[in-house]
């Protein structure tokens, strides 16, 4: 993987470059990863345009990471610039970039690793607690996606959680996997699943990420849940969490992400199929009803 600093529109970055793919990590702010491309495909994460805000802290788009569960904290603002290190380790190069500690001591850093079985990127969220106090929750990992195409997830044989006021519409079953064809509508969905993978299928590319760090289902912050599909007009949100866990000061805890970017051309058919190919783990799905 090749490494350096670019300009990517009004941010400070950094690119990582395979054979395969580019991926643009944010470290004005953040850290964001705003970009990721296969060959000549346009982006496949979302890029917000409307300056959508909670307070201080703006949505931007692309990937993040923050805390949960949700409430202010989760929302702390994520505006000042990032430091920037690149480590060799096993012969590959590793992008580490850490955001300066949070009002609460919290310091989130996002380390990068080029893809050895497949097109893509590894990612390790780290969370550190350098405050003076201990602090308990768990860390949330968000990918915002463009509403083009629809997205799929295999789903355990257990019954989903949606949020009040969700829209049924846009989902459905389909040999096992949850399918959700964006129509505009705004909703949530969430489930308990070893090694949880979710999957974009972009007219240009097939992303897929898999959380790969499953906590049991009782450690789980959000009514069980460890993978989550937000979908709204504009984007859709492709979330994966780890387990409660409680940090004295001094210590931390992290989450891992597989990143695999397959061609394009697969239909919500072929669920089995894409988890083969990205390497997810095969899961004992929920039957159509």
């Amino acid at each position: 993987m090749r490494i350096e600093p670019i300009r990517w529109q009004h941010w400070d970055a950094m690119r990582c470059l395979t054979p395969d793919c580019e991926l643009v990590v944010g470290i004005s702010a953040g850290p964001r990863i705003l970009s990721l491309r296969s060959g000549s495909t346009p982006n496949l994460l979302y890029q917000d345009t409307t300056d959508f805000r909670v307070g201080a802290w703006r949505l931007h788009g692309g990937h993040r990471f923050t805390v949960g569960p949700e409430d202010a904290t989760s929302y702390h603002p994520d505006n000042a610039p990032c430091t920037v290190d690149i480590d060799i380790e096993d012969g590959d190069q590793e992008l580490r970039v850490a955001a300066p500690p949070g009002p609460d001591g919290l310091q989130r850093i996002l380390n990068i690793t080029a893809a050895r079985d497949g097109a893509g990127f590894d990612l390790r969220h780290q969370l550190r607690n350098t405050g003076h106090q201990p602090w308990q929750g768990a860390l949330w990992c968000i990918t915002c996606v463009p509403p083009t195409g629809p997205v799929l997830a295999p789903v355990p044989q257990q019954r989903l959680r949606f949020w009040p006021g969700s829209d049924p519409a846009p989902w459905s079953f389909t040999h096992g996997h949850l399918v959700l064809h964006p129509n505009g509508s705004r909703g949530k969905v969430g489930w308990h699943g070893e090694a949880a993978w979710l999957a974009l299928l972009h007219p240009a590319a097939t992303l897929v990420i898999q959380g790969l760090d499953s906590s049991p289902r009782e450690e789980c912050i959000d009514e069980g849940c460890n993978a989550e599909i937000f979908t709204c007009a504009d984007y859709r949100e492709l979330e994966t969490l780890g387990g409660r866990v409680g940090l004295a000061p001094g210590e931390e805890t992290s989450h891992r992400q597989r990143w695999r970017v397959l061609d394009a051309g697969y239909t919500p058919h072929d669920g089995p199929l894409i988890g083969a190919r990205a390497g997810c783990t095969p899961i004992t799905c929920l039957h159509e009803p």
